[in-house]
């Protein structure tokens, strides 16, 4: 950028040294620019007569989990146009005066009450009023998902969908907007033991993600703040060993609950109680798992899709299609291609 460029603090030596930069500019397309380097491709455009100003961004983290500020001169448009989901996902927070963010033909405002979370796919166009100033957290849906998962006790069939709107003036809302305090603190200061100890770095962001799990409407809130019950009775444990051991296999319910010993409406019982989720859903989400394991594996000269597929134990292909796309967010023919580029 030709106006300036200022490096706020150096990274202490680290593992993985956190990016601490900031952008000051009087051109609005420098201000994209930067937001297309750290964040993700997006164009910034007036949204008034008054001349285009610049502005500022401010990142502090690592790629996948960290903090930005980003503060426009006049109003703008951000059009994040669609665009093949990765692994992030952003929370954001604005000023007093609000700005609307559209996504799938929805609006959502964002202010100092109400903030939202989205993740990368769907067209996001974001109106920003002139002087106002955004927090984003960005962080890894693989991460919440892994977190998520050790906190219920068994594995989760894919990423979670949280609600994007976010009522910020709820007992949940204070809490999470003071640890994001807290955190934004710590990423700032050039001598806080996350930058010196990736054991600290890790129990940081452990400690973040379980807030934003317990704090925001997602998939599984109700499972997460449930009481905790007693250990899975032995019948779910021995259903899901069945399972494991057999995926690939034409299995029904019937075939699984005769193995654990008990009927198949006490299975289903049990397994929703400890597990979240049908033992048919539990099921496909062996399946899938090890499908995305043979894909990432195959040489794609070789192995096809279907073939792999079968092997695995699905037998409608339009189904599965559907069912991996929504649990890893691409195609199970673009998990094939990337075996390409390893």
């Amino acid at each position: 950028m030709d106006d300036t460029l200022d490096q706020d603090a150096e990274a202490a030596p680290h593992i993985d040294s956190i990016i601490d930069q900031t952008w000051r500019s009087t051109k609005l397309e420098e201000l994209e620019n930067a937001l297309n380097t750290f964040v993700s491709p997006q164009r910034l455009t007036p949204a008034s007569r008054d001349r285009p100003a610049g502005g500022m961004f401010g990142y502090r983290g690592h790629f996948d989990l960290g903090i930005f500020r980003v503060h426009v001169e006049s109003d703008v448009e951000i059009d994040q146009s669609p665009e093949e989901a990765d692994d992030r996902m952003a929370f954001v927070v604005g000023p007093s005066e609000p700005s609307q963010l559209k996504i799938n033909r929805e609006s959502f405002t964002i202010s100092q009450r109400h903030g939202v979370i989205f993740s990368s796919g769907p067209q996001r166009i974001l109106t920003i009023p002139k002087d106002a100033e955004h927090r984003v957290l960005i962080t890894s849906r693989h991460k919440i998902a892994e977190c998520c998962a050790k906190l219920l006790g068994h594995d989760l069939p894919g990423f979670l969908d949280f609600d994007i709107g976010v009522d910020l003036e709820t007992p949940p809302g204070h809490s999470w907007l003071r640890l994001l305090e807290y955190v934004e603190t710590e990423l700032s200061d050039p001598e806080a033991l996350i930058r010196q100890s990736p054991i600290a770095w890790r129990q940081f962001e452990q400690s973040l993600i379980t807030g934003l799990l317990l704090s925001q409407r997602h998939t599984y809130t109700d499972a997460l703040l449930r009481p905790q019950s007693a250990a899975a009775p032995f019948y779910v444990k021995r259903a899901e060993a069945y399972i494991e051991a057999h995926y690939s296999d034409p299995l029904s319910l019937a075939d699984i609950a005769t193995y654990a010993g008990v009927s198949a409406r006490s299975l289903q019982n049990g397994f929703q109680s400890f597990r979240g989720m049908t033992p048919m859903a539990f099921l496909r989400s062996v399946r899938l798992q090890h499908v995305n394991k043979a894909l990432l594996a195959a040489d794609p000269a070789v192995g096809t899709v279907t073939e792999i597929a079968l092997a695995c134990g699905f037998g409608h292909l339009g189904e599965f299609g559907a069912l991996y796309k929504r649990t890893f967010g691409e195609t199970p023919r673009q998990t094939l291609s990337k075996v390409i580029y390893r």
